[in-house]
């Protein structure tokens, strides 16, 4: 019996031991697991490139939180920031099919409505977002272009920051989630400007994709329709809308962002863009004519195309518009066309940059523009129109007056006289359109003594001359078609000549006499007085006396004459 009891006691303990065993291995086995992420070191990024991390929660129990860290590195040599966005979220009633709340299975686990996420830098101040974390998955950005945003500001060449994503499920959560599993993508993007330009890649539609949206182009009466995103208000595909002759079009990219006027929103994107031929085009800029119709583009809020959009039609990125011409219209001498729009504001036309990748053909020009606002045509330059030719116009310059020179007793020049004779000459210019006729007229001293007729052609100069003769010693007045000058008639003695001439003469006739009579009688002249010249009373009697006057001469052979009579007695004796 004792046995027995014995046994039974061994068998119970036993048992307890073998249930704690189990109740043990069930309660490890049901312990939370921790989030598991992949736990990339590093995310490499360069200028317009992405990546990204997958999250899978599960298992977790309320009050428990964690934080997982990665670095963004920029690799590249241009600035940038990043964006940052939550893409494929599925979230499941896990291993538990049965959901914990009233919701039905297929609607999926109730983790994202309660697990709360945050998100700090290192450095700070790098993190750059209209949240206010912590908040639920769905509260992130889903997409580059998500109104809620949350930015990297900024990450430069070669600087890296630190990402630290805390997570937490809040005590209050219950059983609500308990067994739910939660997966989604992290996505970071470097870009280099604001907004950030679309990544078609990354693109998969906003809140409003599921809706069908369209927009229609009107080109000159052929519609186009175009698939629109309703609240991106960006095209869902690409097209070239052209008109009935296929001579114009207007080219809509895929991912096009297309906005009527300044609304921000969904819906804002104009029902119906509209090509039409323009009633009352502003006249062409100066230089500058048109070449075919003017053409009006005017988006409309409403299908019905009553309520225009306000400014403009805006595009992003850049609309590539074409628009054709014929060449027999250009007018003579054209160049240069070029697609202008009027700007209302500014009162003027503004030239459109072409079609970058697009060759340029004869009769077809394309243009980018960023906006669609009326008026748009086709300019060309023109040459100013040709002017009639202008009546003769005369100018009289470049007056020369050469006066002559006149030697007298040559080839020994005594005397020379300058002025004599004269010749006068001028160019006449005719600066205007057309050949005329024009009288120089030439005065000496204000009185008119000669006329020319010339008749240059347009352009074209002729040279004028004038001789004088016979002219007396004096000072004359030059007068021609309004230029003036002067001259001078006048007498000039070399009179060094002349002295020298008759120094040379007397001293060979007194050197000859002298040899002469010192030869035939050496007494003679030994004890004789010889009679001298009287020099000073020469010069009295020639004084004043003009030299080439025949009493000039006539005095001093007179003296000379009583020399040689005062030297006869003395030569006889």
């Amino acid at each position: 019996m004792t046995i027995k009891m014995g046994n039974g006691r061994i068998i119970k303990y036993a048992a307890r031991l073998l249930l704690a065993v189990i109740i043990g291995l069930f309660m490890l086995g049901s312990s939370p697991t921790p989030v598991q992420a992949a736990d990339p070191p590093s995310i490499i990024l360069t200028l317009g490139g992405t990546g990204a991390t997958p999250w899978s929660i599960d298992g977790i129990m309320p009050c428990q939180s964690g934080t997982e860290t990665l670095t963004l590195h920029n690799a590249g040599n241009l600035d940038g920031f990043v964006i940052i966005w939550i893409e494929n979220i599925v979230s499941d009633e896990g291993l538990n099919s049965e959901p914990e709340t009233n919701t039905a299975p297929e609607d999926g686990g109730e983790l994202d409505d309660y697990l709360l996420f945050d998100l700090s830098t290192n450095p700070a101040g790098a993190l750059d977002t209209n949240l206010a974390p912590p908040t639920t998955i769905d509260n992130f950005p889903q997409d580059a272009f998500d109104p809620n945003y949350i930015w990297i500001v900024p990450l430069n060449p070669g600087d890296t920051v630190t990402l630290n994503w805390h997570w937490e499920l809040p005590c209050a959560t219950g059983n609500d989630a308990q067994g739910d599993t939660l997966s989604f993508d992290i996505t970071y993007f470097l870009v280099d400007d604001f907004p950030p330009p679309p990544p078609p890649p990354l693109f998969t539609g906003g809140p409003g994709a599921e809706e069908d949206c369209f927009m229609e182009i009107d080109m000159l009466g052929e519609i186009t329709i175009i698939e629109m995103d309703c609240c991106l208000n960006r095209s869902l595909e690409e097209e070239l809308a052209y008109d009935p002759d296929d001579l114009h079009f207007m080219e809509i990219l895929y991912n096009m962002e297309i906005l009527c006027g300044e609304c921000a929103g969904c819906y804002c994107f104009p029902r119906v863009v509209v090509m039409s031929l323009s009633e009352h085009g502003p006249p062409p800029p100066e230089d500058m004519t048109t070449v075919g119709p003017i053409y009006d583009f005017t988006g409309y809020e409403d299908s019905d195309r009553n309520d225009p959009c306000s400014i403009a039609t805006f595009f992003d990125p850049l609309l590539i518009i074409q628009l054709s011409y014929n060449p027999d219209d250009l007018p003579p001498g054209a160049s240069s066309p070029v697609i202008a729009f009027y700007d209302d504001v500014q009162g003027l036309w503004v030239t459109l940059p072409p079609a970058s990748g697009i060759p340029a053909e004869i009769g077809r020009i394309t243009a980018e523009t960023n906006y669609l606002a009326s008026p748009f045509a086709i300019l060309v330059n023109v040459p100013p129109p040709s002017q009639p030719p202008t009546l003769a116009n005369f100018v009289v310059s470049d007056l020369n007056i050469t006066p002559g020179v006149r030697e007298i007793w040559q080839p020994v020049t005594f005397v020379t006289k300058t002025g004599e004779s004269v010749t006068i000459t001028a160019n006449v210019t005719n600066d205007g359109g057309q050949a005329g006729t024009f009288t120089v007229e030439l005065q000496i001293n204000g009185e008119t003594i000669a006329t020319k007729e010339v008749t240059p052609g347009a352009g074209q100069s002729e040279l004028v001359s004038f001789t004088l003769t016979d002219l007396e010693s004096g000072r004359y007045g030059v007068m021609l078609s309004g230029l003036s000058g002067d001259f001078r008639v006048f007498l000039s003695i070399n009179w060094w000549l002349i002295i020298s001439i008759i120094a040379a003469l007397l001293l060979l006739g007194w050197l000859n006499w002298y040899l002469w009579y010192r030869k035939k009688w050496p007494r003679v002249w030994n004890r004789r007085k010889w009679p001298r010249i009287n020099w000073a009373r020469i010069w009295s009697d020639t004084k004043g006396a003009p030299v080439w006057k025949r009493g000039y001469w006539a005095r001093i052979w007179s003296h000379i004459q009583s020399f040689i009579k005062g030297l006869r007695p003395k030569l006889a004796s």
